[in-house]
């Protein structure tokens, strides 16, 4: 969470021994048509296929360790395809390819360091957030996907199922429902929009007076609005 946005990664909970059975297999199959090919047919172009599944493989360095696997089957099948082309030539593409391939190791490896970070940001958010005294609501498209324990007595709730789903302008009375989308279409652009006191109804019916905060975040990779509310 930096100045008010948070970022919520895209999740990779995989089976990791289901995508490595794909890895191997994938590979296995690969090598297999490469070797019975002739060395002029680009049959070890498919390694892409199990390089970009080992981003679903949460070591980090995993890129790295396929790609160094594919790198010695490619020399290997080097040596077993069939001649049908100057071996200079076909040393040089697969030199080439190799290089690619790192290349785009790296890039998986970088993206994988990134998504890790904004995990951790996930985690210190929610720690912040579950901690924090004052009400944290995330709506998106008008909708509550969230909210801390801090929102739950405030809104009269009784759980957050009871708030989870709902229209937020739904617990704002009529007549402030306009100041309070106006600012949540500010946030949405990237503003901080401050909002000293708004109306609002508690699911048991009972009228409290909030100061509102709004803020931009993005939310299971989505874009979606931050509201801190206060009793005052």
């Amino acid at each position: 969470m930096t100045g008010g946005t948070f970022t919520r990664p895209v999740r990779r909970d995989v089976n990791t021994l289901e995508i490595i059975l794909y890895i191997f297999v994938s590979t296995a199959v690969v090598f297999y048509i490469d070797v019975i090919t002739p060395l002029g047919l680009t049959v070890w172009i498919l390694y892409f296929v199990p390089l970009f599944l080992s981003l679903y493989l949460n070591w980090k360095y995993a890129p790295f360790v396929v790609t160094g696997a594919f790198i010695i089957l490619i020399a290997l099948s080097f040596f077993l395809s069939p001649r049908d082309m100057s071996t200079t030539f076909a040393l040089l593409n697969r030199v080439f390819f190799s290089l690619m391939l790192l290349v785009s190791a790296f890039f998986i490896w970088r993206y994988n360091r990134i998504v890790d970070s904004i995990r951790m940001s996930e985690e210190r958010y929610r720690y912040l957030a579950e901690g924090s005294p004052d009400a944290i609501l995330v709506c998106a498209e008008g909708k509550i996907l969230y909210t801390n324990p801090a929102g739950l007595p405030l809104l009269g709730a009784g759980g957050k199922d009871d708030l989870v789903g709902k229209d937020i302008l739904d617990l704002v009375q009529p007549d402030e429902r306009d100041q309070v989308r106006e600012r949540m279409n500010q946030a949405m652009l990237g503003a901080r929009m401050p909002l000293p006191g708004a109306w609002l109804t508690r699911l048991d019916g009972r009228k409290i007076r909030a100061g509102m905060l709004f803020g931009g975040i993005v939310w299971d990779g989505q874009p979606a609005i931050q509201i801190i509310l206060r009793a005052v």
